[in-house]
C-alpha cells in the first residue's frame, strides 16, 4: 500500500482544510466529478502497461477508484467476484503483477498410476519475479502526482464556481 501524506505538501494541505469549509451540496458536486476524472486516468494508465491479456483481464478491467473529502484510493484487483475462467483476481493478484519463477518440474502419472516427472515451465504465460511490480506500482508511482494535481485543480474550480453562483 502506497500513502502520500498531505502534511508533506503545504498546498495539498491547504486544499484538505479548505474542503472543511465548503458547504454539503459543493462536496456532494466535488467527489463525483473527481472519481471520473481519476478513474479514466487510472484505467488509461494501467492499460498502457499492461501487455499481456492475462494482465489486462486481471488488473486493467477490475481497477477501481473511491474519493472521498480526504483521500483517494486506487485499487486493482480487488473485485472478490471470478473472472470467466473461475480465476479470483483478489487472491491471484500476486503472480500476475509480479511475476512467478519458472517451474519446471511437475508430477504426472500414467495410466495405471506410476507416477514419474516431466519438465515443463508451468509459469510460462506469467512474467519472472520482480520485487517492484509490472503494472500497478510503476503506474502508481507516474500516476500520483497527476491525481494530486486533479485533486487540487478540482477543488479550485468548485470553490470559483461557488464564489460566483453567490454573487
Amino acid at each position: 500500500m502506497l500513502r502520500v501524506s498531505a502534511y508533506s505538501n503545504r498546498q495539498l494541505l491547504a486544499v484538505l482544510r479548505g474542503l472543511r469549509n465548503l458547504d454539503r451540496e459543493t462536496k456532494k458536486q466535488l467527489r463525483p466529478r473527481l472519481k471520473s476524472l481519476v478513474q479514466t486516468a487510472w484505467q488509461a494508465e494501467l492499460a498502457e502497461r499492461a501487455s499481456t491479456r492475462l494482465e489486462q483481464r486481471v488488473l486493467v478491467s477490475t481497477a477501481r477508484t473511491a474519493v472521498s473529502d480526504q483521500n483517494v484510493r486506487l485499487k486493482s484487483a480487488s473485485v472478490g467476484r471470478s473472472l470467466s475462467g473461475g480465476l479470483r483476481p483478489s487472491e491471484s493478484y500476486g503472480p500476475v503483477e509480479f511475476g512467478a519463477p519458472p517451474r519446471v518440474q511437475a508430477v504426472r502419472s500414467r495410466r495405471r498410476g506410476t507416477p514419474y516427472t516431466t519438465k515443463r515451465n508451468v509459469n510460462a504465460p506469467l512474467r519472472p519475479s520482480n520485487r517492484r511490480g509490472y503494472v500497478v506500482f510503476p503506474t502508481l508511482a507516474n500516476i500520483i502526482p497527476r491525481v494530486l494535481a486533479m485533486y487540487v485543480q478540482t477543488f479550485v474550480r468548485a470553490i470559483h464556481e461557488a464564489l460566483e453562483g453567490k454573487q
